[in-house]
């Protein structure tokens, strides 16, 4: 994750209860991850679950878990933890400050990883293929991986559609338009979108969010936007198929399901196995 990625989260830290779904979990997102660790479970019972968490995510590091938990959630960002971070347990979570691609942890030492959100940060696909074996070598055989991406439309959209669409009230949800309006602005995900390429299309667009009819536009969601004005990081939204291309080159048994929310169609959750390393 590059020092320009690293920025907007420390921002994003500062203000984060201004964020909202879909950029964070909402509660059904959590009862399907938790669906697929029960499911697992049922298979594979453990006396503790060992759980390996990209990121610090509150929603899920808090969720009611089936069992017993020993939870290790990893954030480049140091702000990031002193920010949402529920706090260390002892023997049952903790959160260190550390790179998901080097994470410096025992091999095959978790049973269940978890990522939400977290895959757009990468280049494509050389980042992502390398994420994606290192969280599979965290993993124990047989174990879990879940994961909620945010995936471009198979057919894109065109920026004066979804601008059109957000003026006619047709996009309830700030974060939502934000989401839609990058991936509208990406010509394909190995060139990604700049986030200050996404703050000059909205300033551009003159949109004023109290004249519009739909409830979701609050002013501390649409200033959100602000943090990626001037920053040069790149997000990249591929489409489920590239995304499901890298994930079986690591993992196997893949199973996606979707939410009921607006936008949900664009964020699978996806659960799979591990398959073998090289040599095992």
């Amino acid at each position: 994750m590059t020092t320009e990625i690293q920025k907007t989260w420390n921002d994003v830290a500062s203000h984060w209860d201004d964020w909202g779904p879909p950029l964070r979990p909402c509660r059904e997102d959590v009862q399907l991850m938790r669906n697929h660790v029960i499911h697992w479970l049922g298979k594979n019972p453990v006396g503790k679950l060992r759980i390996f968490l990209c990121g610090v995510t509150p929603e899920i590091v808090t969720m009611d878990w089936p069992c017993s938990i020993e939870l290790t959630a990893m954030d480049q960002s140091q702000r990031m933890i002193d920010a949402v971070w529920p706090g260390d347990l002892p023997s049952m979570r903790r959160a260190l400050v550390g790179n998901w691609l080097q994470p410096e942890l025992e091999p095959h030492s978790h049973d269940v990883a978890f990522n939400d959100g977290g895959f757009g940060f990468f280049d494509h696909p050389a980042g992502l293929r390398e994420l994606l074996s290192s969280i599979r070598f965290l993993i124990r055989p047989g174990g879990l991986f879940v994961g909620r991406n945010f995936v471009q439309a198979d057919q894109r959209e065109s920026l004066p559609d979804v601008l059109a669409a957000a003026r006619s009230g047709r996009i309830g949800n700030f974060h939502c338009f934000k989401w839609r309006l990058a991936m509208a602005l990406q010509p394909n995900v190995v060139e990604g979108i700049q986030q200050h390429d996404i703050w000059h299309a909205w300033t551009a667009a003159e949109i004023d969010p109290t004249q519009l009819p739909q409830p979701g536009w609050s002013e501390r969601a649409v200033r959100t936007i602000e943090f990626y004005r001037d920053k040069p990081a790149i997000l990249r939204f591929p489409t489920l198929a590239e995304f499901h291309e890298l994930l079986t080159e690591s993992f196997d048994e893949i199973e996606i399901c979707y939410g009921h929310y607006e936008l949900s169609d664009r964020c699978p959750i996806v659960s799979a196995r591990p398959k073998p390393s090289v040599g095992a």
